[in-house]
């Protein structure tokens, strides 16, 4: 009977361990990520700094165009807003992804493109990885708003498109 009571008491303390609420650390998170293990959340907005919903406020059209500018210089390399280009078109891309996964994907490009299972698809259809271009959590915000104030205009022809001229990068052997 003794056996009985310390088995259950390790038992209980097992459990009481293991379900404890303890945040998960940055390490612990990396390692679910590259076991493949996302919880619903970064299915649906990905994996990187942004681990929770962000409030958006109306765009601001001061961070629109300094995005706008980021864009010109850091993104137009691979992607047009109406055409692809060696990466995909991102007019309506905060209408197909969430803000949160839109940072992530700029924030986190070599992670999402090998651990996030839409990003895998990206590789694959795009065979390449997005670059990485160390922008900042501003930049990324600023990006955001840029992008934000383009998703309900028309299309636009090629030569219109911001960036256009700037050649794709070289490719990777």
């Amino acid at each position: 009977m003794n056996r009985f009571y310390s088995l259950l008491a390790l038992l209980t303390l097992v459990a009481v361990v293991g379900c404890s609420s303890a945040p998960e650390t940055d390490a612990e998170r990396q390692a679910r990520w590259a076991a493949g293990n996302l919880n619903s959340w970064e299915t649906e907005h990905g994996i990187g700094p942004v681990t929770e919903d962000i409030q958006l406020a109306a765009v601001d059209p001061a961070k629109a165009a300094s995005g706008q500018d980021i864009f010109i210089k850091k993104c137009a390399t691979c992607h047009y807003l109406d055409h692809k280009k060696t990466g995909p078109m991102l007019r309506d891309v905060t209408k197909r992804r969430s803000s949160e996964y839109v940072l992530n994907q700029i924030l986190n490009p070599e992670q999402m493109g090998k651990l996030h299972p839409d990003g895998r698809k990206l590789v694959a259809q795009y065979a390449q990885f997005m670059t990485i271009q160390g922008i900042t959590r501003e930049n990324a915000d600023d990006l955001l708003h840029f992008l934000r104030s383009e998703a309900d205009k028309p299309a636009l022809p090629a030569e219109q498109q911001p960036g256009f001229g700037t050649p794709p990068p070289p490719p990777t052997n």
